[in-house]
C-alpha cells in the first residue's frame, strides 16, 4: 500500500540542524551506536538489529517420575546477531502511514526531548532524491520505508530492521538503512536545503499546522 507523506522533520540541536538546513550534512550512526545507548527509549534501542523475538505463553508441566506439577513463566528472549552492520538515517514523518489524517496531525511531545530545533522539509520527494543520487555516487545498497511498530510481549518471530517496539510508535519513523561493513558514522552532503526545507524551533515545530483534521 502506498502512502503519502506531506513531510518530514529531522529534530536536534541547533549546530546539527544549522547544518543540515544549510549544507544538507546527512549523519548516519551505524546501528551498533542504537543498541548500546541508554536514553529512556529516545534514540537507543536494545530491540535494534534484532533478527528474532520468542515470547512463551505460560503454563505448566511435569518431570517423569515426580507427579508434582510445575508452573512456568512467560519467556521472552530477543534474537539478534553479536554485531549488526549498516547505518542508519531517521526522520519523523507526517504521513497517512502514522495518521489517519494527516493534515489534523500533532506533534508528541516526548519528541522535544530530541533538542532544541527541526528542520521541516516540505519537499520530501525532491529531499530523498538527493540522497538516493548522492548514496548511488558512492555505490552504497539502501533501503528506506516506514517504520512497522509492534508489541514486544506479544510477537513472536523475525524481525527486519523495519520493525521497532511500540514504544518508539510516538517518533513516525521514516528510515534509510546503508549497507556499509565498517562500524562507524557515514556522513553524506546533499547541498543546501533553502529549496525544500524549513529552519524552525522544536517549540514551533510543536505547534506545526497542515490544515483541519477531521
Amino acid at each position: 500500500m502506498e502512502h503519502t507523506i506531506l513531510a518530514f522533520l529531522k529534530f536536534g540541536n541547533l549546530k546539527n540542524m544549522t547544518d543540515l538546513f544549510n549544507n544538507g550534512t546527512i549523519y548516519m550512526n551505524p546501528i551498533q551506536y542504537f543498541r548500546k545507548i541508554e536514553d529512556a527509549e529516545l534514540r537507543g534501542d536494545k530491540y535494534e538489529g534484532a533478527s528474532g523475538i520468542i515470547n512463551s505463553t505460560s503454563g505448566n508441566f511435569k518431570i517423569p517420575g515426580i507427579e508434582q506439577e510445575f508452573n512456568f513463566q512467560h519467556l521472552h528472549l530477543i534474537e539478534s546477531y553479536k554485531e549488526v552492520v549498516g547505518n542508519i538515517y531517521s526522520l519523523y514523518s507526517i504521513s497517512s502511514h502514522g495518521f489517519a489524517n494527516p493534515l489534523g496531525f500533532k506533534l508528541d511531545q516526548q519528541n522535544e526531548r530530541f533538542g532544541t530545533h527541526c528542520v521541516m522539509i516540505k519537499d520530501n520527494a525532491h529531499f530523498l532524491k538527493r540522497i538516493e543520487e548522492e548514496l548511488k555516487k558512492r555505490e552504497l545498497h539502501f533501503h528506506h520505508g516506514f517504520i512497522e511498530y509492534y508489541d514486544k510481549k506479544i510477537k513472536s518471530g523475525k524481525v527486519t530492521l523495519f520493525e521497532k517496539p511500540k514504544e518508539f510508535e510516538y517518533q513516525k519513523e521514516f528510515r534509510f538503512y546503508v549497507e556499509h561493513t565498517e562500524i562507524e558514522p557515514l556522513v553524506i552532503q546533499i547541498g543546501s536545503l533553502e529549496n525544500c526545507a524549513q529552519l524552525i524551533t522544536m517549540e514551533e515545530a510543536m505547534s506545526i499546522s497542515l490544515g483541519k483534521g477531521g
